[in-house]
């Protein structure tokens, strides 16, 4: 009997040393605070950016923390003049494409690596006024009207790093830029003359053939497009 007493005294007295120990504790109860997700927070965001491939609009949809993917469209036309000794030529840059991409954060945050395709229209004009004969494959010739034309394969892969997560959980504005390349292959020269003199039609023509050849085989180091652009995405 007297060991089971002294058994319940002892546990009495814990129990009021724990009690009086939490009593003493004042300090108040601070709920926990959930970590902050700086991933994706899903939904749809729009970026509206400009670059080497003119104004752009992107759609992204964001599927989880690593992963999102991008809508698009880019566009610019440009057409500066550039005199030469033998006239004038008119230019006129038409920048056109449009595809989708894959996101992919490897850290769940910003930086990002991306991959896909465009469809590429963009292509490259000019008109020359002359005022002197030209040179074609090593012969001069007086033409009335010269015009030429730079296009490029449609399908175009692309690859590059970015940074920015248009759907990101971390607010709805967002900074967004790319850095990559566009494969769009080597451009195909094509060109017209019409000779001040018709019965010479038929020689400026191979003339302007072989010269176009010629010009050709300097256009592979041109498949390869740089992309950079920046913008600003809103998330939705």
């Amino acid at each position: 009997m007297e060991f089971r007493l002294k058994t319940l005294v002892a546990g009495l007295a814990g129990l009021a040393v724990v009690h009086a120990a939490m009593a003493a504790d004042t300090r108040p109860v601070r709920p926990m605070q959930p970590a902050l997700d700086s991933g994706s927070a899903g939904g749809v965001g729009l970026t509206v950016k400009a670059g080497t491939l003119g104004a752009g609009l992107e759609a992204t949809v964001g599927v989880n923390d690593y992963l999102g993917f991008r809508f698009g469209v880019n566009g610019m036309s440009f057409g500066p003049r550039v005199l030469t000794d033998e006239g004038t030529i008119n230019t006129d840059m038409e920048w056109f494409s449009y595809g989708a991409l894959v996101d992919f954060h490897p850290f769940g945050g910003g930086f990002r690596l991306s991959g896909g395709g465009l469809i590429n229209k963009n292509k490259f004009k000019m008109t020359a006024d002359l005022d002197e004969p030209v040179d074609l494959n090593g012969v001069e010739y007086w033409l009335e009207s010269l015009d030429g034309e730079v296009t490029f394969e449609e399908m175009a892969p692309y690859a590059g790093i970015g940074y920015g997560n248009a759907v990101g959980a971390d607010g709805r504005w967002h900074f967004a830029c790319d850095f990559g390349v566009l494969f769009q292959g080597t451009p195909e020269l094509s060109a017209t003359a019409q000779a001040s003199d018709p019965a010479l039609q038929d020689v400026v023509d191979r003339a302007l053939e072989a010269e176009l050849e010629d010009l050709q085989e300097d256009m592979d180091p041109f498949q390869w497009y740089p992309v950079i652009s920046v913008g600003v995405s809103y998330r939705f």
